[in-house]
């Protein structure tokens, strides 16, 4: 017996892990966590950029040439996927500033490309998969990092910023060049690329505060690292009782996420997979899609009323701030993230009965009508995407974050893809049809959609694991 049991130990005990969750007195203000919003910026100057050339893609290029030509539409959404794919193997050896780095510089080159010669295609063509290959460089990383370097109590703000200044590009976008015209003697490809430009040359000042994650210095066993990344995250800077603490946390949670086997991480994460690509997949495809917004450009066509793409912009990027500065209120995310969902569905399907057939589309109340829709539309998008991004950056296990992160991304793109290949007149029936899915999901969240509000990372995986979660908080 005894000999048995010298050559069968007995297996370790599982790690224990330390939850630091609920009130954060110690570093729970806007000041003490400045550091960490700092981070993020760099990030954030990539996605306006991002929503820039996005919006582009989907309808808004007025008097740019090419604007309807269906490679250039997409390309950005290709050069997407490629970014994407790229970065998977990209975050296993090079630090996350230096993928920030290449996609600010990708933006850069982009951007010269529109100023310098804004009519020729196939140098724009190239400007926009290199865009988009920027974005797709940085999605994944952002994403990953900012989870792993916020407090719990903070860690939604700082996630739902990929989002909002998504969003922030896309008003950009939307805002000139519904009042572009032909008749200006500026190519408004050449205004396109100064806002990348400035983009691109911002992502590269904002790395100066960037931290890298002190997950990864965990992972690689520097400790003494982590302690500094946690140190300088922090407002006033240095090591206290609960960096230390902090410390104990994240170390425990990597102890916990590198037990796990890969084929482990997958089957933990393939009930989130779902949802998310669900969630936000396809309802970020659907709430800003080619077909919704052809609707707004036929109406302000036929109405004149060229002032809506503002109203519109503008009501999109505030109802964003309401989400950030909700983002870790006491009320939640899963209550005012479906209630949106479940508003924004009803209003496409509303709108979808003004482009039924032609007849209806020569209607000017009706169109006038399916305007303001679209508007408030907008608004509550604006309102919902920043809470995908946070959701996005916790719903996953460590191990295999990246790939499923990816897989959600790459979906997108695709129905964005197809969505553009499939654009016909008269648009009623199609939005209808998306319209109906995204109350669909607006529903089933209500279902399946934990409440992670002031969790821990372990905390929040937990509950998205569970296929039903019917509680509100």
């Amino acid at each position: 017996m005894s000999q048995t049991s010298k050559q069968n130990p007995p297996p370790p005990a599982p790690p224990t892990v330390i939850y630091v969750s609920g009130p954060q007195t110690a570093t729970d203000s806007s000041w003490q966590n400045q550091p960490t919003m700092n981070s993020t910026m760099a990030g954030a100057m990539i996605f306006s950029s991002a929503g820039m050339n996005m919006a582009m893609g989907l309808g808004w290029s007025e008097a740019s040439l090419y604007a309807w030509v269906n490679h250039f539409c997409y390309s950005w959404f290709i050069g997407v996927i490629i970014g994407t794919i790229l970065a998977i193997p990209l975050r296993h050896f090079m630090p996350k500033r230096w993928i920030m780095a290449s996609a600010g510089v990708l933006v850069l080159i982009g951007g010269i490309l529109f100023t310098s010669v804004p009519q020729n295609y196939d140098a724009l063509l190239a400007a926009r998969y290199l865009n988009g290959i920027a974005a797709g460089l940085a999605f994944l990383p952002f994403l990953m990092h900012v989870s792993e370097i916020a407090v719990d109590s903070y860690r939604g703000r700082c996630l739902a910023t990929e989002q909002y200044y998504i969003s922030f590009g896309i008003a950009i976008q939307m805002i000139y060049a519904s009042y572009w015209t032909s008749g200006i003697n500026f190519p408004v490809n050449r205004l396109h690329g100064i806002f990348d430009i400035i983009f691109g040359v911002f992502t590269g000042i904002f790395l100066i505060w960037f931290v890298e994650s002190p997950i990864d210095q965990i992972r690689k066993g520097d400790e003494a690292a982590a302690l500094g990344c946690l140190s300088r995250l922090q407002r006033p800077q240095g090591v206290t009782a609960y960096t230390r603490l902090q410390l104990e946390q994240l170390k425990s949670y990597v102890r916990e996420q590198e037990n796990l086997s890969i084929a482990e991480s997958f089957q933990q994460g393939l009930v989130p997979l779902i949802k998310m690509l669900l969630v936000r997949s396809v309802m970020l495809a659907f709430l800003y899609s080619l077909t919704l917004n052809f609707t707004l450009k036929y109406s302000v066509l036929i109405n004149g009323d060229i002032w809506a793409p503002t109203v519109a912009g503008a009501c999109r990027i505030l109802a964003g701030i309401i989400a950030y500065v909700l983002a870790d209120s006491g009320l939640g995310r899963k209550l005012p993230s479906t209630i949106a969902a479940i508003v924004i569905g009803g209003l496409m399907i509303g709108e979808s009965t003004f482009f039924v057939n032609l007849v209806d589309m020569v209607n000017i109340t009706g169109l006038h009508t399916a305007m303001v829709m679209f508007i408030v539309i907008q608004a509550f998008v604006g309102f919902f995407t920043p809470y995908t991004s946070i959701y996005m950056g916790e719903a996953f296990p460590l191990r295999v974050k990246s790939y499923l992160i990816a897989c959600c991304v790459i979906f997108e793109q695709i129905i964005q893809i197809i969505l553009i290949e499939t654009l016909r007149l008269p648009l009623g029936n199609g939005l209808m049809a998306e319209g109906i899915i995204v109350v669909v999901v607006g529903f089933l969240m209500m279902l399946i959609m934990p409440e992670t509000r002031n969790t821990s990372l372990t905390e929040a995986q937990q509950r998205f694991r569970s296929l039903f979660y019917l509680r509100a908080h």
